[in-house]
């Protein structure tokens, strides 16, 4: 992953902010290696893994501009534990991966973000942010179940 937008939260609207940027970055990746890819299933998988990154791009979107502005404004008192954002950075990919590494980044990369939205949930108590946080996590937690189901299926065929 890029190492410049890796920054410190401030607010709640911070961490949706970057949650958005990595999957853009997830779905950009995903592009450059489908350039390279040689296998059909592995493009089937790259073609796919765009789409569910921009959908969930574009559920945090949604997120934001449903949720209340005092909410998104409220300050964290505590960045994220720096070891969350290396394990963002350390994910690797380069050309000519297979499905199987590809799933592995992807995997990765949920748990890492998880991780991350675990990391606010934590420094927060107020309850109406912390059902946000709670929210964020649920659903980077059943999107990554779902591509894994989905990538046991494009293996079966």
């Amino acid at each position: 992953m890029t190492e410049e937008k890796v920054r410190k939260f401030e607010q709640v609207r911070d961490v949706l902010e970057y949650g958005k940027f990595l999957h853009s970055e997830m779905k950009a990746l995903a592009g450059r290696i489908a350039d390279q890819a040689q296998s059909a299933h592995l493009k089937l998988l790259l073609d796919y893994l765009k789409r569910h990154e921009e959908e969930l791009a574009s559920s945090l979107e949604k997120f934001e501009e449903e949720t209340r502005k005092s909410i998104l404004d409220v300050w964290l008192p505590y960045p994220p534990d720096p070891r969350i954002e290396k394990k963002l950075q350390a994910i690797e990919i380069r050309p000519g991966m297979t499905l199987e590494e590809v799933t592995k980044v992807v995997m990765e990369f949920e748990d890492a973000l998880i991780e991350l939205y675990k990391e606010a949930l934590n420094e927060i108590d107020d309850p109406k942010v912390q059902e946000v946080l709670k929210n964020l996590v649920a659903l980077e937690d059943t999107e990554k179940r779902r591509f894994a189901m989905n990538v046991a299926r494009m293996q079966g065929i």
